[in-house]
């Protein structure tokens, strides 16, 4: 019964892909049309964050990149890349079948694709911040080693990551409609953890393993943290086991719950909104 919930609502993904595609390109091209720099902006948005947060935490605080021989320009740009492309894709989830269910309910395709659909939408502006933070790497004399082949490994569970909170957090909004606002708040202090701004094993300092080790099992650092390792660091993904079988053990709960809540109440979600 598990394995079979899954396996639709996947197998939709597959299916529908360009479906989901032609969505998410038709929504990038409304969301800036009336802007005169239009999909410009997908770039300037996330630019400009990583700008304030390298003058606040770089220059106001003096903070340094934790891997030695790194400068923290880049090691800042592509870690919070990284966190930008999560949390705008986890956030945009969350109502990515509330506000379009009185559209989506005439169409042909099922609801299940707009979760991933979102996760599309924001997929350039990522790739763009990421080529510059590659690019500075490079400028900065940082070798380019056989471990960047890994990163199609983190950007693999980076999808399957956001799909499963994704079917999960839209469901569940369209079930309770401040949920949406809860996961806001807790995502603020996720971002603290995250790692996206600076070593966690830094701040706590020696004294404090446990707790350390506690929050770098949590998802989005070790998505964060790993798409860094793949560009500065010198081990595989596999030798991480313990976060690594954390990260995919909480990812496979979390499609479970997400896939049966879906297909268990989607043909009601018009009613209940």
């Amino acid at each position: 019964m598990i394995v079979k919930e899954i396996w639709q609502v996947l197998k939709e993904q597959f299916k529908y892909f360009p479906v989901m595609w032609r969505l998410a390109n038709y929504e990038k091209k409304a969301r800036y049309q009336n802007h005169v720099l239009g999909n410009l902006w997908l770039f300037l948005n996330p630019f400009m964050q990583v700008a304030t947060y390298w003058i606040v935490f770089g220059f106001g605080f003096g903070t340094k990149s934790p891997v030695e021989g790194v400068p923290y320009m880049p090691w800042l740009i592509i870690g919070l890349a990284t966190w930008l492309f999560i949390n705008t894709s986890f956030m945009d989830s969350t109502w990515s079948i509330s506000s379009k269910i009185w559209e989506i309910a005439r169409m042909s395709f099922p609801m299940s694709i707009m979760p991933m659909m979102r996760t599309l939408m924001n997929f350039n502006a990522f790739v763009y911040m990421l080529v510059i933070g590659v690019v500075m790497s490079v400028f900065y004399g940082l070798p380019v080693t056989v471990y960047w082949l890994q990163f199609f490994y983190y950007l693999f569970a980076i999808f399957v990551f956001l799909y499963a909170c994704g079917i999960l957090n839209a469901t569940v909004t369209v079930l309770f409609q401040d949920y949406q606002q809860i996961m806001q708040t807790v995502m603020r202090f996720v971002f603290w953890i995250s790692g996206a701004l600076f070593s966690i094993s830094d701040r706590f300092g020696v004294g404090h393993e446990r707790i350390v080790r506690a929050l770098e099992t949590n998802p989005f650092y070790y998505l964060v943290s790993g798409v860094r390792d793949s560009f500065f660091g010198h081990t595989w993904f596999w030798e991480n086991t313990y976060p690594m079988l954390a990260f995919w053990l909480f990812t496979f709960c979390v499609l479970i719950l997400g896939s049966h809540l879906h297909l268990k109440f989607r043909a009601y979600f018009a009613d209940l909104i």
